[in-house]
């Protein structure tokens, strides 16, 4: 980005787009996974405390950072494959300097309704569920702690 604004080469191919997008869908998926990961490591080290070296053990650090590649992987290939293979026409200009999922998605020819409302709904999906996770780890650390006397605390 930083060659085309010196240079003024301000054109992609369609090539660089989808990596760009899948790297950005991949990154993006993975650290909402990485964020309920921490959250679990969070509630096992308050609320489970003695039992926090058995349950968070080296290898299951590994399995969770792994699983939340995987995905991370998994959701940008849904986003892609759900626009890949449409033709695209017009005059393939989108006015953004990064390229994106929705101005993408009107340089498409055929109904691009139904798939935006699937691209909505999947990432809604995925960022409801998380959130749901995220606030019922964190309600359980914060009623554990309220159970706890004084000095406990």
């Amino acid at each position: 980005m930083i060659s085309d604004l010196f240079f003024g080469y301000n054109t992609i191919s369609f090539e660089s787009c989808f990596t760009q997008l899948f790297t950005e869908h991949i990154f993006g998926g993975s650290e909402i996974s990485l964020l309920l990961v921490m959250a679990y490591d969070c509630y096992v080290a308050i609320c489970k405390p003695l039992h926090y070296l058995v349950i968070m053990s080296q290898r299951v650090c590994v399995v969770l950072l792994v699983l939340s590649c995987i995905g991370g992987f998994l959701h940008s290939i849904i986003q892609l494959s759900s626009i890949h293979g449409h033709p695209f026409c017009g005059p393939n200009v989108t006015d953004h300097f990064m390229c994106d999922m929705f101005p993408l998605l009107k340089l498409i020819c055929t109904e691009t309704y139904i798939i935006g409302i699937f691209l909505v709904a999947d990432g809604g999906m995925i960022c409801s569920f998380v959130f749901l996770l995220l606030l019922i780890s964190y309600g359980d650390i914060l009623h554990s702690l309220k159970k706890l006397s004084q000095e406990g605390r």
